[in-house]
C-alpha cells in the first residue's frame, strides 16, 4: 500500500508538472523549460510502468519471473539514469549560466541542450540493453529467473555491473559538484561575481535590484541547489553502495533490507523530482493554474501573470516570489 501510495503521488506530481509546463511553454527561457519537461516526463514513465508492472505481477504472479517481464525491468535502469542525465545537464547548464554569462550566452542554445540530451540518453540506452545481448545479467536460465546485475558471478557480467556503478557514481559526483558550485557562486554575498550578474539583470530585465535584495534571493536558491543536492545523495547514493555491497557480502539475506530501502528511495526519487523542480512554490503553481484575470499595476496600467514571467529559471522564480 506504501508503495502505491509512492507512485500515485509521485504520478500526480509530474503530471502537475507537466500540465504547469505546458502552460508556460511560450517562456522566454526555453531552455529551462525544455530540461524540465524531460526530467518529468522521464519520471512520469517510470513511475506509471512501475506501478502497471506491479499491479500486472500481484494480479498474475506466472509473470513475475517471466523472460519477458525481466526484459522489461531491465528498461526501467533506463528511466533511472535518464533522471539522472537531466539533472546533470540542468545542473552545468545553471553553473555555466552564472559563473561564465558571456560563454553561455554565446555558445550554449536550445539546440545544443537538445543535442547533449539526446547523446546521453542514447548512451544509457546502450548501456541498459547491454544485458540483452550477453553483457551483463538479468535471466537465470537454470532457475528462470529474474537477476539483479549487481548479483552478478561470470567476469563479463562482474565488469558490467561495476561499469554501471562508474556511471551512476560519476553521475551523483558531478551534480553534487555542480549543484555545490552553484550554490556557492548564489551565496558568495560582495564578490564581483554577484555585483556583476545584478548588473545583467538589470540591463535584460530593464530593472533597478539593489545588490542586498538579489543576494538574499540568491541566498534563497542557494539553499534549493542544497535541498536537491541531499536529496540526490539521499535517494541515489544507497543504490550504488548496493552494487558493490553485493560483491563483497556473501549472505544475501543479511542485507536484504538494505536493497530494498535503496530500491524504495530511488522509486522516492521520481516522486520527489516535480515537487522540488516545479512545485516548490505553491503560489507560484496556484497562479499558473487559476490563471487570474489581468489586474492594474500601482501605475494604472494592466498586468497579467504571465506565462513568460511565471516559467523563468528557478532563480527567477524566487525572485517574483521570495521565500
Amino acid at each position: 500500500m506504501g508503495v502505491t501510495g509512492l507512485y500515485v503521488f509521485g504520478i500526480f506530481g509530474n503530471l502537475l508538472a507537466l500540465f504547469i509546463l505546458h502552460r508556460t511553454r511560450s517562456s522566454s527561457n526555453q531552455k529551462h523549460g525544455f530540461m524540465l519537461r524531460c526530467l518529468a516526463t522521464n519520471d512520469c514513465i517510470a513511475l506509471t510502468g512501475m506501478l502497471v508492472q506491479m499491479f500486472v505481477s500481484v494480479g498474475w504472479p506466472s509473470t513475475r519471473n517471466n523472460l519477458w517481464s525481466c526484459r522489461i525491468r531491465v528498461l526501467w535502469r533506463f528511466f533511472g539514469l535518464g533522471s539522472g542525465c537531466v539533472a546533470i545537464v540542468m545542473a552545468v547548464e545553471r553553473w555555466l549560466a552564472l559563473t561564465k554569462p558571456f560563454f553561455y550566452q554565446k555558445h550554449i542554445s536550445l539546440r545544443l541542450l537538445k543535442r547533449m540530451m539526446v547523446i546521453l540518453w542514447l548512451g544509457v540506452l546502450c548501456l541498459v540493453c547491454a544485458p540483452y545481448f550477453g553483457f551483463g545479467l538479468y535471466w537465470d536460465e537454470t532457475t528462470s529467473t529474474c537477476m539483479r546485475y549487481r548479483n552478478a558471478k561470470k567476469p563479463l557480467d562482474v565488469l558490467y555491473a561495476y561499469i554501471y556503478f562508474g556511471h551512476g557514481t560519476f553521475l551523483c559526483f558531478a551534480i553534487v559538484y555542480t549543484n555545490l558550485a552553484v550554490m556557492k557562486a548564489l551565496c558568495m554575498k560582495d564578490s564581483p561575481h554577484n555585483k556583476h550578474n545584478v548588473l545583467m539583470r538589470r540591463i535584460s530585465r530593464g530593472s533597478s535590484l539593489t545588490c542586498n535584495a538579489a543576494t538574499k534571493e540568491e541566498r534563497a536558491f542557494g539553499w534549493l541547489m542544497f535541498l536537491l543536492c541531499v536529496a540526490f545523495v539521499t535517494c541515489w547514493v544507497p543504490q550504488m553502495i548496493s552494487i558493490p555491497l553485493s560483491r563483497f557480502m556473501e549472505d544475501e539475506a543479511r542485507i536484504r533490507p538494505f536493497y530494498i530501502a535503496a530500491d524504495m528511495l530511488l522509486a522516492m526519487h521520481f516522486a520527489l523530482d516535480p515537487y522540488l523542480y516545479v512545485l516548490q512554490h505553491w503560489t507560484l503553481v496556484k497562479s499558473i493554474c487559476l490563471r487570474p484575470q489581468n489586474k492594474k499595476n500601482a501605475n494604472g496600467g494592466s498586468t497579467s501573470v504571465s506565462r513568460s514571467s511565471s516559467m523563468r529559471t528557478t532563480y527567477e522564480v524566487f525572485s517574483q516570489h521570495p521565500l
